[in-house]
C-alpha cells in the first residue's frame, strides 16, 4: 500500500448537505435510493467538474470515512485533480487532491439535489441523471 493511500483523509461533503444526502439514499424518488453516500459525492464532483462549475470551499470537517473510497474511486479523484491543476504533482499529498474533489462535489450538490428532487412527475428518476450527464457533456 502506498503512503498516500494510507494517509487518504476522511472526505467532507458539507455539513449543510447531511440531511439531503441521507434523503437521496432512502427516498424511492431518488436514483441514489439504497446507494452509498460516496456514490452521490462522486456523481456531484464529476458533474460539477464537467459542467465547469467553480469549486466552492466546503464548511465543516470530514464526514465520510476514507475506507469507503475504493482504489478505483481514488484514481478518479486523482485524475480530476491532475486535470484541474494541470499538474501531476498535486497527487503527492492526498489532502490536496481530496480538497479539490470536495470543492467540486460541494459546488454541484445543490443543483444535483434540486434537479432530482424537483423532477417533473412524468420523468423517470434515471432519465434525470442521463439528462444531466448529457447536458454536462455538451459543455
Amino acid at each position: 500500500m502506498v503512503d498516500e493511500d494510507i494517509n487518504f483523509p476522511d472526505v467532507n461533503y458539507g455539513k449543510k448537505n447531511v440531511d439531503k444526502i441521507h434523503d437521496l439514499t432512502i427516498a424511492d424518488w431518488s436514483p441514489f435510493f439504497d446507494h452509498d453516500y460516496w456514490e452521490i459525492f462522486i456523481f456531484c464532483m464529476s458533474y460539477a467538474y464537467v459542467k465547469g462549475l467553480k469549486p466552492e470551499k466546503v464548511p465543516g470537517t470530514g464526514t465520510m470515512p476514507a475506507k469507503v473510497f475504493s482504489d478505483e474511486t481514488r484514481h478518479l479523484m486523482r485524475a480530476l485533480a491532475i486535470d484541474y491543476k494541470n499538474d501531476i504533482s498535486v497527487i503527492k499529498n492526498s489532502r490536496d487532491y481530496v480538497t479539490i474533489c470536495e470543492q467540486f462535489a460541494y459546488a454541484g450538490f445543490d443543483e444535483v439535489y434540486d434537479r432530482i428532487k424537483n423532477r417533473p412527475s412524468e420523468k423517470s428518476v434515471d432519465s434525470v441523471l442521463f439528462d444531466m450527464i448529457n447536458e454536462a457533456n455538451k459543455n
